[in-house]
């Protein structure tokens, strides 16, 4: 059966078959239920003063050419936040000493994805990008460092990718505006692998559009760990977003989900945050900008530069390994 929970003050949410909503369209307006259960939780944390800074968004604006990036003021993000780990390898290991998700206080966990006993849970983002910004963090007390697994949610940045904590966790949000890269159009590489090459932020996109095939996902999950493995053991920092997707801009049914995979240039330094430091809702196409005059004066021009300095190389590097693979080899059996 089906249920939310109470355990020590934490609820649970389980999942049933029919909370799996495999495609959707935009007339329908209806929630899913962990999409009610999400929300309600946020605001009650909201409203019982959780975050750190609340979410401020004065103005926004679409960067007028070819690409639809979309720009959002964030004047407060960055004024009061957890103090940011200096990471400098990608192999860096998971550090109890530093503030890591074991030790998150009680009120900022929203509830639990698992058996309830806390090591897979939902929390607050205490300094929120979007609306019902949030953290998905899986097996927390197996201190495992910032490195993808097979548990791929929504967006993730790795160690050296501007990953704040390097402590495993995803991050969740809501952002009800249409993007470009829910209908671009991709260049087939092989198998599921799809290249975003008509776009500044070079990468990967593994597209999935048929959930009768019973091979289909496997083939997805198993090609997504390739190339983010690959990218980890060559010490690429990488970004990762999960979206649902439709074949063209004017379609109301989104029947695809996409993962997209973007290897980039390290950065290993601790930024204020004040400055434009692109990652994975940057590399979406989402700008999040903190200083007026940078978000007067940024141009689409100016983020194309910038996206495909960061990104081109990476992705000229991975495409070789993918297209060299042997699909028939042990390397694309992924490791526990």
């Amino acid at each position: 059966m089906s249920e939310v929970s109470g355990i020590t003050k934490v609820p649970t949410f389980r999942y049933e078959d029919k909370d799996f909503n495999l495609v959707v369209t935009t007339a329908n307006g209806l929630k899913s239920r962990f999409d009610s259960f999400l929300t309600e939780k946020w605001q009650d944390a909201r409203e019982n003063g959780i975050f750190w800074v609340d979410l401020n968004i004065p103005k926004e604006r679409t960067l007028p050419g070819n690409y639809g990036f979309l720009a959002q003021l964030h004047p407060d993000k960055g004024k009061k936040r957890r103090k940011l780990q200096v990471i400098t390898s990608m192999l860096q290991p998971f550090d109890s000493r530093e503030f890591n998700f074991t030790n998150l206080p009680n009120e900022e966990i929203l509830f639990d994805v698992g058996n309830g006993d806390g090591n897979d849970i939902v929390a607050v983002n205490v300094s929120p990008s979007g609306m019902y910004h949030s953290l998905l963090i899986v097996e927390r007390f197996k201190c495992l460092p910032q490195r993808a697994t097979r548990y791929f949610r929504i967006i993730f940045n790795s160690s050296c990718a501007h990953a704040s904590v390097n402590h495993l966790h995803w991050h969740l949000y809501y952002l009800k505006r249409d993007m470009p890269l829910e209908s671009i159009k991709l260049n087939h590489l092989r198998g599921p692998v799809f290249m975003l090459k008509e776009f500044p932020a070079k990468g990967f996109c593994l597209k999935l559009s048929s959930f009768s095939d019973p091979n289909a996902i496997g083939d997805l999950v198993s090609w997504t760990y390739f190339i983010v493995d690959r990218l980890h053991k060559s010490e690429i920092p990488y970004s990762v977003c999960l979206t649902r997707a439709k074949e063209n801009i004017g379609d109301n049914v989104y029947e695809d989900v996409r993962v997209y995979i973007w290897g980039r240039k390290p950065g290993t330094r601790v930024t204020n945050r004040f400055d434009f430091a692109p990652s994975v809702c940057e590399f979406f196409g989402h700008l999040i900008i903190t200083s007026r005059q940078l978000y007067d004066e940024l141009t689409e021009e100016s983020v194309d530069k910038i996206l495909n300095d960061l990104t081109s190389d990476s992705f000229s590097a991975v495409r070789d390994d993918v297209l060299g693979m042997d699909l028939n080899g042990k390397e694309l059996i992924m490791a526990p």
